[in-house]
């Protein structure tokens, strides 16, 4: 028989739910009390005051007041989806679902607890049980934008991101002012390789929600992505102002400061964000690398890099141990990259970076078991890249291979990590057994590598796309190769082979390496002359003996003991420029190397605007026609440059460069060799500059110089269709698996 309510307790209810609903909750919580001291049973003010302590962040209380409403009356589905509610909030997941369920077997049809599931599933990781309850919530409300949002993100999580932006547009047409939609539709336009897209995006986010931090720290992302550095750091600062509690977003203007060379700016907003979220691992790992400079300012700051990254190396380690499996989400996403730009021996922290990060990435990603497939079948040579377009890495180490692998000997599929794509990717597409376009999350890549089971892995750069540097710190093929796209060993315990070439290496090579060192033919690479026709570059006009040096390498790759030499250089020759570039990205080097440059003219007694000169980035098409009014081409001591050196021998410049003991410091040097034209190569300071004078006054003949640069140009084509590079590719590959199938 069920129990009669009084009128005034019926009073009361309506008035406690009243102001529950109109946001008064201490009014709400006194009136359920008042209920409650009438009747300590009423189920009905047991649970709504359960929800009004979630509510209020007190989802221990809320769990006992409703549990207490479940007594009086288990026959309620939403006493058993709050209660679901309150265990979730506790991080009581399989409490939770029991209760859900519960719910749902009361009424199959409740959308509210089809909802809560759904929510705690995508929680927990259950992506594809997710999914189905989403499904759920929308067969029973086709309009909940917030479902189509939150299932947007869960096929985000997997990948899916064409269904994860369809779903974003159907929550956006049910509630176009929905600014968490707008905002996750950019970061998938982002992830799409659609910056513009995505930055319209998150300005929708914006204008229908001007305080939204995520939106604002999504854009900053993409900012920093395109090179945008002042205007993402703006938006991260944004961000912080609406929320100075944002741990990802002092991560994240960390990671711009970075960019912008202001290493102790950034590792202060690292630090923060660690002390607002200790588990963040992008902000540990980010710390390290900063104490990595982007470009160093002086020799002195030069020298301690190698100090400075083992002290940060010891601490990224201590705080590794101090919060177990938080790590390996971060792997890929910061790296020493620019170590190799410092020209001290780094082969040994990289090899304890790569130990820390291998270790952390397999507790976090849990790759499958290699699989094996059939025998008798040809290996599978799997190669991961982001530069399967036109770039020095695709032009100089990965097209031959693509182009002349024997096909009768491996079967080859082809990961372009990247969302970047023009003609050399659809040529690349066309050319082997099996073409992958990013982008995808590192999840989606594991299964694709599970499913195809490559025998052979190879990463012809790792230091630049942080998928392949992710993937690579995993063991995934039985053989897992590198190359020399970035010029410094990887470090990582998963790399078994390092290839190089003959050329390009010292006699004391394999010292400088974790990997097997195989040096193979030459510079180790196959290139092909691009073919391209040098467009005209407006050159100003300059006396009869001007000499024009071209130093037009990355500003990142000066090194500041270098910098006396072109002051040297130029108080022997006289009348001269030295041509620098400015870079697309890091545009703000260009200018502090002008400066530092400058200083050591003026300390050597010359005026810097006599001879310092700096070119906006150029067209392949222009570049080649800078190169043509160009009469020396000077490489960096501290990094050689490979790409820019086979341009300039292509346009048949000579070419000065000073050969060191690593491989970053002899790739123009092996270049030279392999044309048979090694005059230009030096092996110091002195005969650094003494060479450059020489080869500069030759230049003020013009006679002569034509006919050196026919010469010189002639000769460059020796530096293509090196096949053998390729074949011995083939051939250590195929050794490789066979010792690691059968054993040596």
């Amino acid at each position: 028989m069920p129990v009669r309510t009084s009128p005034r307790v019926l009073e009361l209810l309506a008035a406690a739910t009243r102001y529950h609903r109109g946001g008064q909750l201490a009014d709400a919580q006194q009136v359920y009390g008042q209920i409650l001291q009438a009747d300590p049973h009423h189920a009905d003010a047991l649970h709504l005051l359960g929800v009004l302590a979630l509510q209020s962040g007190r989802p221990d209380t809320a769990t006992t007041l409703i549990g207490k409403a479940i007594v009086q009356n288990a026959q309620v589905p939403a006493f058993h989806s709050n209660l679901g509610n309150a265990l979730k909030a506790q991080g009581r997941f399989d409490d939770a679902d029991d209760s859900y369920r519960r719910a749902l077997a009361l009424n199959p049809g409740y959308l509210e607890a089809h909802y809560n599931r759904a929510l705690l599933l995508q929680t927990q990781g259950r992506l594809e049980q997710a999914i189905e309850s989403y499904a759920k919530v929308l067969a029973l409300k086709p309009n909940h934008a917030e479902a189509h949002n939150n299932l947007g993100n869960v096929l985000q999580a997997q990948g899916k991101l064409d269904q994860a932006l369809a779903a974003y547009s159907q929550a956006l047409r049910y509630r176009p002012d929905f600014a968490d939609a707008h905002s996750n539709a950019g970061n998938v336009l982002r992830a799409l390789g659609n910056a513009d897209a995505a930055i319209a995006s998150y300005a929708h986010a914006l204008a229908h929600r001007a305080c939204h931090p995520e939106a604002l720290h999504n854009l900053s992302i993409v900012l920093l992505e395109q090179g945008k550095l002042d205007e993402a750091a703006a938006a991260s600062r944004r961000a912080l102002t609406l929320r100075p509690d944002y741990a990802a977003a002092h991560c994240g203007l960390g990671n711009t400061l970075t960019e912008l060379g202001d290493a102790e700016a950034a590792a202060g907003r690292f630090r923060r964000a660690l002390e607002l979220d200790q588990d963040l691992a992008d902000a540990a790992l980010g710390l390290a690398t900063a104490a990595i400079p982007v470009f160093a300012g002086t020799a002195a700051e030069s020298q301690a890099t190698a100090d400075n990254f083992g002290r940060a190396l010891d601490e990224l380690t201590a705080w590794d141990r101090a919060h177990r499996g938080c790590l390996g989400k971060a792997v890929g996403r910061h790296q020493p990259f620019y170590l190799a730009y410092r020209p001290a021996e780094a082969g040994t922290l990289l090899a304890r970076y790569g130990d820390l990060l291998s270790s952390a990435a397999a507790i976090y990603w849990r790759p499958r078991p290699i699989g094996r497939r059939e025998p008798g079948s040809r290996p599978r040579l799997v190669i991961v890249s982001g530069q399967v377009r036109q770039h020095p890495v695709w032009d100089v180490i990965l097209r031959g291979i693509v182009s002349h692998v024997d096909r009768q000997r491996f079967e080859v599929f082809l990961y372009h990590t990247s969302a970047l794509k023009d003609d050399e990717t659809e040529w690349a597409r066309n050319r082997v057994d099996r073409f992958v376009q990013g982008p995808k999350p590192v999840n989606a890549w594991l299964e694709e590598i599970s499913n195809d089971q490559p025998d052979i892995l190879f990463y012809p750069e790792l230091g630049m796309d942080p998928v392949a540097c992710t993937l690579a710190a995993l063991r995934l093929a039985p053989v897992q190769a590198a190359s020399w796209g970035h010029p410094i060993t990887t470090g990582l315990p998963t790399v078994d082979i390092y290839l190089s070439g003959d050329l390009i290496e010292g006699p004391q090579a394999e010292h400088h390496y974790r990997e097997k060192l195989v040096r193979l033919p030459g510079t180790g690479v196959c290139t092909e002359s691009c073919g391209l026709r040098a467009q005209p570059w407006d050159a100003p006009s300059r006396p009869a003996h001007l000499v024009r040096f071209a130093i037009c390498q990355q500003p990142i790759k000066f090194d500041p003991a270098d910098d006396v030499l072109l002051a040297r250089i130029a108080r022997e020759i006289g009348a001269c420029e030295f041509w620098l570039a400015s870079p697309l990205k890091l545009q703000w080097a260009a200018t502090r190397l002008k400066n530092r440059l400058a200083g050591a003219f003026r300390d050597a007694g010359l005026d810097p605007d006599a001879h310092l000169r700096v070119m906006p980035w150029l067209p392949r098409g222009q570049f080649l026609g800078f190169l043509d009014q160009m009469d020396v081409f000077l490489d960096c001591p501290a990094f050689s440059g490979y790409t820019t050196a086979w341009q300039a021998l292509h346009r048949g410049m000579p070419v000065v460069t000073l050969e060191g003991d690593f491989l970053r410091q002899r790739l123009a040097a092996g270049l030279l060799r392999q044309i048979g034209i090694t005059e230009g190569i030096v092996g110091s300071s002195e005969e650094y500059v003494e060479t450059a004078v020489r080869f500069a006054q030759r230049c003020r003949e013009p006679a002569a110089r034509a006919k050196w640069r026919e010469s010189m140009s002639a000769a460059a084509a020796n530096a293509d269709g090196n096949l053998a590079a390729v074949r011995s590719v083939e051939q250590t590959l195929l050794a490789a698996l066979q010792a690691q199938q059968h054993g040596p």
